[in-house]
């Protein structure tokens, strides 16, 4: 229900990028582009070409969601993240290879981990990773975090935002962001293109009901 489904916000944690000049949050810690570890692969959701300039900007990604949930608020943890083998992820996972750096194997688990938020809505008020709270929906916020990135890129931003999509993308190995794909289905993007008002704050785009706020 819109209720008690997770939402995407769920990978975000508070992961939605504060500094809009900077491709992600932690960059200057976690290293160009927060790209994935020597040894590790990373699950990320971006906003696909924001920019109309080919890019992605980032929103958030596993397994930083996880890390910073366990120290903030744990007891999160078992409840709101993708599972494997019917248990949520965990940090080891991302580091747990068949054949290590295969970049095909990144992308078949982030595919298992990401099919299954990829239907989530955008009005879900559930309390979740990045709101805690549950005082806003995770489309309001996806809202203020495009409107950020367009301002700083000095794009009009008066009309508001239509069919955005959100993609995900794996990282390998220090490697760059590769779409998320099934050779039978295709780029893993969100079932839920983001619109957001000329206020900034979301609609559904199909003008279907939607919750407004929480």
């Amino acid at each position: 229900s819109m209720i008690t489904s997770r939402s995407l916000v769920i990978v975000f944690l508070f992961g939605l990028a504060s500094a809009a000049d900077r491709f992600c949050p932690r960059e200057r810690r976690d290293g160009f582009e927060c790209r994935a570890k020597s040894d590790q692969f990373k699950c990320g959701i971006f906003f696909e070409d924001l920019l109309q300039d080919g890019g992605i900007k980032w929103i958030g990604a596993l397994p930083d969601a996880i890390t910073k949930t366990r120290r903030k608020n744990p007891q999160l943890i078992n409840t709101i993240f993708p599972k494997v083998n019917k248990k949520p992820v965990e940090e080891k996972y991302f580091k747990s290879w068949s054949d290590k750096c295969d970049e095909n194997e990144a992308n078949s688990k982030c595919y298992l981990l990401m099919d299954q938020i990829a239907d989530d809505r955008l009005d879900s008020c559930k309390q979740a990773i990045g709101n805690l709270d549950g005082d806003d929906t995770i489309g309001n916020q996806l809202c203020g975090q495009a409107r950020r990135f367009l301002s700083s890129a000095k794009k009009d931003i008066s009309k508001g935002l239509k069919n955005q999509p959100l993609k995900f993308y794996s990282s390998t190995c220090k490697g760059g962001w590769k779409p998320v794909s099934s050779s039978v289905s295709g780029d893993l993007v969100a079932k839920t293109k983001l619109c957001c008002d000329s206020s900034w704050k979301y609609y559904n785009c199909e003008g279907k009901n939607f919750v407004k706020s929480c």
